[in-house]
Order: C-alpha cells, then sequence, then structure tokens
C-alpha cells in the first residue's frame, strides 16, 4: 500500500513539474549555445566553413562506430537497472530497461549536479509496477556500480598512461585529482545508504520538517508515518543485496562497458579525423581523465568543463584547430545528439506508459 501511495504521488509529479523542465530545457539550450561560442571563439584560426571541410573529409566507418558507441552507452545503464530489478523479482523488457536509461540521461544532462535524472528512471520504474522500495534500493546500487566503473576507468587511464597527466594545466590537475576523491567519497556514501536505511530515514524525516516549516507539506505526522513503513521496506529489500554478489557484478560490468562506451566515442572521433591508431591509448587516458575532472562539476551535462578539459588535454597532442574540431566533432555525437535522442525516446516512453497493461505487473522469478 505504501509503495502504490508512493506510485500515485510519482505520477502526478511530472505533471506539475513541468514549467520546471521546460526551463532547465531552455537553460541547457542557452548553457550549450554558450558553451559552443565559447570553444569556437578561444581558437582564432577556427571557421565555420573550416569546420565543414573537416566534416566532409571524416573517415565515415569510424564516424559510425562513434555513432555506435554512444547508443551501446544508453543500452548498458539500462542493461544494469534491469539486471538488478530482476534480481527483485521484477523482470521487464530491454525496452523499459532503454526507458529508465534515457530518463536518466536526459534529465541528468540538463540539471545541475545530474539531479533530475534518478528521479526520471523512478517514475518509469513505478509506472511498470516496481514498488518505490525497490526502485530506490535499485537505483542506488547502480549509483554505487556506477560510482565504482568510473573510478576504474580512471585507474586503468593512470595505469596505461601516467604521463598524459602531467600534460594537463595545473587548473585542470586540480579537477581531476578533486573528481578522484568526490568519486571515493560517493562509493562510499552509496554503499553506506544501502546498509543503514535510517540515513535515509533522517534526511527524509528532516526534510519533511523543512517542508512543513515553510508551509509546503500538510498532514507532516501522516508522512512521517508513510515514510517510516517506506524504509522499511526499503531496508528489507537492501539487505537481500548481500547475497547477490554476482548480480552486483553483472551490474558493475555493464556500468563499465557504458563508461568505457562513453570514452570510446572520442576515441573513435579522433581516428574519425584521420588521427594514428598509435595514438589510441593517449586519447583514451585522456578522455577518461577529462570524465574524472568533470564527473561532479554542479553544472549541468558539466557543459564548459569538459570542453576545457579536453581542449587543455589534447593540446600537447595536435593542432589548436584540430582540437577544437575535435572536442565540438566529440562532444556532438557523446552529449548533445545523445541528449536530443534520449529526450525524443523518454517522451516516447512516456506515451506509452500512459496505459498500463497487464504485462506491466510484477513477475516474480
Amino acid at each position: 500500500m505504501q509503495d502504490s501511495a508512493l506510485g500515485q504521488k510519482n505520477r502526478r509529479t511530472p505533471q506539475k513539474s513541468q514549467k520546471n523542465k521546460i526551463l532547465w530545457t531552455v537553460v541547457f539550450i542557452v548553457i550549450a549555445v554558450l558553451t559552443v561560442w565559447a570553444v569556437t571563439a578561444q581558437n582564432k584560426d577556427f571557421s565555420f566553413t573550416s569546420f565543414l571541410h573537416f566534416l566532409k573529409n571524416l573517415k565515415m566507418p569510424w564516424l559510425a562506430a562513434a555513432f555506435a558507441a554512444m547508443i551501446a552507452y544508453v543500452l548498458f545503464e539500462g542493461m544494469a537497472l534491469l539486471t538488478i530489478s530482476k534480481s527483485f523479482g521484477y523482470k521487464r523488457n530491454v525496452w523499459q530497461g532503454i526507458g529508465y536509461s534515457v530518463g536518466d540521461i536526459y534529465f541528468s544532462a540538463i540539471t545541475p549536479s545530474a539531479s533530475g535524472g534518478q528521479p526520471a528512471s523512478a517514475y518509469l520504474m513505478m509506472r511498470d509496477k516496481i514498488p518505490g522500495s525497490v526502485t530506490t534500493v535499485v537505483l542506488i546500487a547502480n549509483l554505487v556500480m556506477y560510482t565504482f566503473a568510473i573510478i576504474i576507468i580512471g585507474l586503468l587511464a593512470f595505469v596505461l598512461k601516467p604521463s598524459m597527466f602531467l600534460g594537463f594545466s595545473t587548473f585542470s590537475k586540480v579537477l581531476i585529482i578533486v573528481g578522484c576523491v568526490c568519486q571515493i567519497f560517493m562509493a562510499v556514501f552509496f554503499i553506506l545508504l544501502l546498509k543503514k536505511g535510517e540515513w535515509l530515514h533522517k534526511m527524509g524525516s528532516f526534510l519533511l520538517r523543512i517542508l512543513a516549516k515553510i508551509k509546503l507539506v500538510r498532514n507532516v505526522e501522516r508522512k512521517q508515518e508513510r515514510l517510516g513503513n517506506y524504509i522499511k521496506n526499503y531496508s528489507r529489500y537492501s539487505s537481500q543485496l548481500k547475497g547477490k554478489n554476482w548480480v552486483l557484478a553483472r551490474a558493475l560490468g555493464y556500468n563499465f562497458l557504458q563508461r568505457l562506451s562513453l570514452v570510446m566515442v572520442t576515441v573513435f572521433c579522433f581516428l574519425a579525423t584521420g588521427g594514428s591508431i598509435s595514438l589510441i591509448i593517449s586519447v583514451f587516458a585522456v578522455q577518461s581523465m577529462v570524465v574524472l575532472g568533470s564527473n561532479t562539476v554542479p553544472i549541468p551535462g558539466a557543459m564548459g568543463i569538459i570542453d576545457f578539459l579536453i581542449l587543455d588535454g589534447f593540446s600537447k597532442m595536435m593542432t589548436a584547430p584540430m582540437t577544437t574540431n575535435l572536442d565540438l566533432l566529440s562532444r556532438t555525437v557523446s552529449f548533445y545528439f545523445c541528449v536530443i535522442l534520449c529526450g525524443i525516446t523518454f517522451l516516447v516512453q512516456c506515451f506509452f506508459r500512459r496505459r498500463p497493461r497487464a504485462a506491466d505487473t510484477p513477475t516474480e522469478n
């Protein structure tokens, strides 16, 4: 009953927050335009005519591989969420898993600190009749695996090509180091959230009291009781993860492949420009460090910061015009095109979920 009530509440939330979604979409577009302008303006030799000439000379097979890697990035997150959900008896199909993934990617991209991604995934999961307590456990467990995947990718980059770190400027090095520390901290924090449901209870209770004081929430006692029941279910499901090592290992594998796919977009774009295959390890290392340095920046999609790190990291490997072209190409494929694709897919997913079907009911395995 508690999860059902939460599900009904969650269904109403998107309708109430339409203005916020529109606002963040507008902010996203503005920041994107400013970012592209800043990237092109910093290079005096850049012109859109030369960029078009650059695009005409791309090697299409490698560019196709970049787009394939971008699509794989979306698919692997969905597979990770499906894997964890299935372990609790809620088996959903690949199309539904893609919905959870595109919701996370799209709203993470347009909201600060990716704050809108998890609620969007939760919305679709609960529309698919996955209880709220199970949804919360699945999303937090996946966040743990996601964070570990970033750490592993970063460590791999430092092991394969530690010298590439020295090529960054001092400010970039600080961002990368801070990113490493933050990822480790977040991994520990998410693990503790899974093990200590009372932490989640205290945070939720505190938030309810704050909302009650500013008159945004009524009947706070009743909501506190519902929160308590919700946390009991959450703790029950989170405790079940102790015996699911193989499930967690698979989820970690999918998250690793997801992060690897994103990095490989830049590698394939580099090869599409005619870059030497002998440099792919260096390109992989630089882009992995870019991910580390930008992942915790509280800017929608880390726009501007990622571009700065790419321009800085690749400045020792290629000329300024080529670095700018590579940044615009790789970011277009891995971010802008990806966000547009995910946004459209999310709308389609929401439309087809307007009428729950019998097939959406929980399946215990």
